[in-house]
């Protein structure tokens, strides 16, 4: 095994875990808006969604052990755990920054599933209170990548990175766009 297998797990799983956050993200406002209603199948938004969310957190949760692992970076359970106190050899302030964004993500990203998990048994408002957290959550972790993530000079992470920005930027603004639930039904 590479000495930097750890290493690589980590930004990969990291990559991903965006990725697949950024698609929850527009498959949420997709079965919440129905910009799609034509053609689009609930059922099938709402499962590819939860799918989609699920996969990111176990993806964050590998990207988070691995960082524990990895002996360059040597994170400790109170780096991973504590925003801000994650500090190693060459970081930036920017960097520091971006990882403890990246710490309070994780726990925004842990609320949003726990109460989609318990949906039926809390209030409606609550549950979408928390989830219109996803908001600042996509947005914050792409700030998270930018300023925490070491590929952020390679030219295909930077244009994938741009794509993620510009589909959540679209898909935000189809949500402000769109008419809400209780408009549509009294038209």
């Amino acid at each position: 095994m590479s000495d930097h297998f750890w290493w690589y797990l980590s930004r990969s799983t990291g990559i991903v875990a965006l990725v697949l956050l950024v698609l929850s993200f527009t498959w949420g406002i997709l079965l919440s808006t129905r910009a799609l209603r034509e053609v689009d199948r609930p059922a099938w938004l709402l499962a590819t969604h939860s799918w989609l969310s699920g996969t990111s957190l176990a993806m964050v949760v590998i990207h988070v052990i691995s960082l524990m692992l990895d002996e360059w970076v040597r994170f400790t359970v109170r780096d991973v755990l504590v925003p801000g106190s994650a500090t190693w050899q060459g970081a930036s302030r920017t960097a520091e920054i971006g990882t403890a964004i990246g710490v309070y993500g994780f726990y925004l990203l842990l609320l949003v599933q726990l109460t989609s998990l318990f949906r039926k048994r809390i209030p409606r408002r609550v549950w979408l209170g928390i989830h219109r957290a996803s908001f600042p959550l996509v947005f914050g972790l792409l700030l998270h990548a930018g300023w925490a993530g070491t590929d952020t000079s390679n030219r295909a992470y930077q244009a994938g990175a741009i794509v993620m920005a510009m589909i959540a930027g679209a898909a935000s603004v189809i949500r402000v766009i769109s008419p809400s639930r209780a408009k549509r039904q009294s038209a």
